[in-house]
C-alpha cells in the first residue's frame, strides 16, 4: 500500500477511536443496558452509512484513485498546450533577436 494509503487510513482511524473510547465511557458509566442497544444500532448505522457512496468515496481515497470531480487533460487540451509551447519557443527567439540587434548599436551617425 503506498504511503497516501496509510495516511489515509490512520486519518480514518481516529474517529473511530475517539467514538470507541466514548461508547466504552459511556457504557461503564450508565452499564449493559444501555451498551447494548446503542452498540447494535451504532453497527448498524455505521454499515449503512459505509455502504453508500461514502463509503465508495472512502475506498477511492484509500486505493489511491483519483478525486470525484478531478478532470484530467483531454488530448485537445494537450494539442493546445503543445501549440502553446511552440509560440512561446518562437517568441523566445525573436526576443534573442531584438536583443542582439540592440547590443550591436547603430553605426554613428556622421554630424556634417
Amino acid at each position: 500500500m503506498s504511503d497516501r494509503g496509510g495516511a489515509g487510513l490512520f486519518v480514518l482511524m481516529i474517529p473511530v477511536v475517539i467514538a470507541t473510547m466514548g461508547y466504552v465511557f459511556l457504557a461503564s458509566r450508565l452499564g449493559i443496558p444501555f451498551a447494548i442497544p446503542v452498540g447494535i444500532v451504532g453497527s448498524i448505522a455505521a454499515g449503512v452509512a459505509l455502504h453508500g457512496p461514502v463509503g465508495k468515496a472512502l475506498a477511492r481515497r484509500l486505493e489511491g484513485g483519483p478525486p470525484p470531480g478531478s478532470d484530467l487533460p483531454t488530448e485537445q487540451v494537450l494539442g493546445e498546450l503543445d501549440e502553446l509551447r511552440q509560440r512561446l519557443a518562437e517568441v523566445e527567439e525573436r526576443m534573442d533577436f531584438s536583443e542582439r540587434l540592440l547590443a550591436q548599436g547603430r553605426d554613428p551617425v556622421d554630424p556634417r
